[in-house]
């Protein structure tokens, strides 16, 4: 059985060559932690990566990297690449409330629509969570009865 990506984190981080990025790092949760995701794996993948500039009159603002553009899914970052990253927990409210908006902009622009999932909801993915088919026990008492 293959484990899935059960859990999202909104992660700020510094790549070397590209800047502050931010985006959601996806990872299991029976299984590892966001911080064992960003400090142990050599890789991991940043869900819709936003460039956080700082402006002289509005302050830290976010916009859509130019990746984004680029990929329909996500990006592959190398561990080593990361200077520093900030938890969603230590994110100004403000970049927050901004990644979301775009990143709600940009699924209505593609003709997707987000059912309003919190950071800390589980990601169902593809795949039902529960098993299909009913009971796997039988008892029987059951088994006379049907014969």
């Amino acid at each position: 059985m293959k484990l899935r990506q059960n859990a999202k984190e909104l992660v700020l981080v510094e790549l070397y060559g590209l800047g502050l990025i931010l985006g959601e790092i996806k990872y299991n949760r029976q299984t590892e932690t966001v911080l064992f995701a960003l400090e142990k794996t050599a890789f991991f993948d940043l869900y819709f990566p936003c460039t956080v500039l700082y402006d002289q009159d509005r302050g830290p603002v976010v916009h859509p990297h130019v990746l984004t553009a680029i990929t329909t899914s996500s990006i592959r970052i190398q561990r080593s690449r990361i200077s520093l990253f900030v938890l969603e927990s230590d994110i100004n409210p403000k970049l927050i409330e901004q990644y979301h908006s775009l990143q709600e902009a940009v699924l209505r622009k593609q003709g997707f629509s987000s059912p309003g999932k919190t950071s800390n909801d589980e990601d169902k993915g593809p795949y039902p969570t529960e098993p299909s088919g009913g009971s796997k026990v039988i008892t029987l008492s059951d088994r006379k009865e049907k014969q």
